[in-house]
């Protein structure tokens, strides 16, 4: 496989690794949110439930309550007659037994228990609640769960958690008496885990639905994301494979064309000059070719360099290293020192390798035109999935606040070749002065 297949591969791979998260992302959500809907009808159960239970508990402490008023509770009772207390007695046990109710109790505006399913109660007086005094007199109802935390409910507190109801009554002649009532909550817990179990069947339900018809449409989005962006990584393929070899065509045209006919013009110099005759008169057409031999071998030297510039040798392998260090040595004779850290083994595309080459060959052309530094230094580093790159100087430094240079875009248009590919492109100042040119190439971006 070339280093070309290699790199597409890798790309192909990056950007199905990237659906793949997605996908598992979405999941990931869902299956919080099955969670969340799971807490949700927990608490919404238990609530409803527990309402229930006390509406529940109040209708049938408003039903004993109905039941002894009228003709049950009369001055024999209150006298005590046995025969009355009987009576009354049956009937409230039967109520009872009939409403699932533990425990009842009968209660005078004083604070007696003038009737109890305890016998041992009857008779003794407590303080009452500001809560139960209110509904003396009244035919109000009220339930709570109870914290069976008052002196009176020192047998019901061994029964662990009940409902408490309070319903307001009056007795044969009128007079006003509160019915305290105690429940089970095993109704309570019962219909708490019938409508757990509905609201989450109808929670759960909803949630497969909504899987069944969003998952294949989110697997083709992902799938169609996944075209696009590979179509999208074609075209910055294509895009850079024909910068690349429109460089290339320009860089031969130069050497092939130009340069040649250049250094055809400068070989023919001396023959020229050789023709000249040696008298006085002919002194200004041979120093006039002289300069034109000198100026055309600056032309060629400059030339070269350009052509070097538009298209490097070779950037595989040990390549990068030594076109960074021919860039450098350009740089020296500029009266720059330079210490270059660049990998003579690097492990990445080609494709990587020439985006690299362009960041030092634009950061080392702007050290030489803008800086005034005197040192500089280049490293080149792999970490991950991408390499960094930073020229630096001990130059003046970037000014935030100063104008781009008319026709200078040659960092702009670096940094939106970088972005297209996945990188970046800063300039900012250095840590200990001057300015850093800092680059993020991706490793696997290739021509072919």
């Amino acid at each position: 496989m070339s280093r070309a297949d290699h790199g597409r591969a890798a790309a192909d791979s990056t950007t199905a690794a990237a659906t793949r998260t997605a996908l598992v992302r979405f999941v990931a959500l869902s299956v919080l949110t099955l969670l969340l809907l799971a807490v949700g009808a927990v608490v919404v159960g238990e609530r409803i439930a527990k309402q229930w239970a006390i509406d529940d508990a109040r209708l049938r402490g408003a039903a004993v309550a109905n039941v002894i008023s009228g003709s049950l509770v009369d001055q024999r009772v209150r006298d005590g007659n046995e025969e009355a207390l009987d009576r009354l007695g049956t009937v409230l046990r039967n109520a009872m037994a009939h409403g699932a109710i533990e425990h009842v109790k009968l209660w005078t505006p004083d604070g007696r228990i003038l009737w109890s399913d305890n016998d041992v109660e009857v008779g003794q007086r407590f303080p009452l609640d500001p809560g139960v005094e209110r509904l003396f007199g009244t035919d109000d109802v009220t339930a709570e769960l109870s914290t069976l935390d008052n002196a009176q409910n020192t047998i019901e507190r061994r029964e662990g958690e009940l409902l408490e109801v309070y319903a307001g009554t009056a007795d044969a002649a009128g007079a006003p008496l509160v019915v305290e009532a105690y429940l089970t909550t095993d109704e309570l817990r019962e219909h708490q885990r019938t409508l757990l179990v509905t609201l989450l069947a109808l929670a759960v339900g909803m949630l497969i639905a909504y899987f069944l018809v969003v998952v294949p449409l989110a697997v083709n989005l992902a799938r169609g994301v996944e075209r696009g962006q590979e179509r999208y990584a074609q075209v910055l393929r294509r895009s850079l494979l024909a910068t690349h070899r429109e460089r290339l065509r320009i860089a031969h045209d130069l050497h092939d064309g130009v340069v040649q006919d250049l250094a055809g013009l400068r070989y023919a110099m001396p023959l020229v000059a050789d023709q000249l005759p040696t008298t006085p008169d002919a002194s200004l057409a041979r120093e006039t070719v002289a300069d034109a031999y000198a100026m055309l071998g600056g032309d060629i030297q400059a030339l070269r360099s350009l052509i070097m510039d538009i298209h490097p040798p070779d950037l595989e392998g040990p390549g990068l290293e030594e076109a960074a260090r021919d860039l450098t040595t350009r740089v020296e004779s500029a009266g720059i020192a330079v210490d270059l850290d660049v990998p003579t083994a690097p492990e990445w595309s080609l494709g990587t390798s020439r985006l690299i080459y362009r960041v030092l060959q634009e950061g080392l052309r702007n050290v030489v035109a803008h800086s005034g530094a005197t040192r500089a230094a280049v490293a080149v580093r792999r970490q991950g999935a991408d390499v960094h790159v930073q020229v630096s100087d001990d130059g003046r430094g970037p000014d935030a606040n100063a104008e781009p240079e008319p026709g200078h875009v040659g960092l702009q248009l670096l940094r939106e070749i970088l972005s297209d590919f996945g990188g970046s492109l800063t300039l900012q100042p250095g840590r200990a002065g001057g300015a850093m040119l800092a680059a993020t190439v991706p490793v696997d971006v290739f021509d072919g």
